[in-house]
């Protein structure tokens, strides 16, 4: 099974397997090649939403 992820970086969308969305923290985009901090949200399409890892890292900070 896979599921569909939107860059933070470059907002388009890539694929990914339900063995890499529970296999790994981080996901490169196969377009621009950035890595994400996993996703923060699905939007109406069913559509993960990846967080960029300096707001992941932002959130972390904040938290604690």
């Amino acid at each position: 099974d896979e599921r569909m992820m939107r860059c933070p970086y470059c907002k388009r969308i890539f694929w990914l397997t339900e063995e890499e969305l529970y296999a790994n923290e981080t996901f490169e985009c196969p377009h621009c090649h950035k890595k994400n901090a996993g996703c923060s949200e699905i939007d109406d399409y069913g559509v993960l939403i990846g967080v960029s890892i300096l707001d992941y890292e932002l959130e972390e900070m904040l938290r604690g």
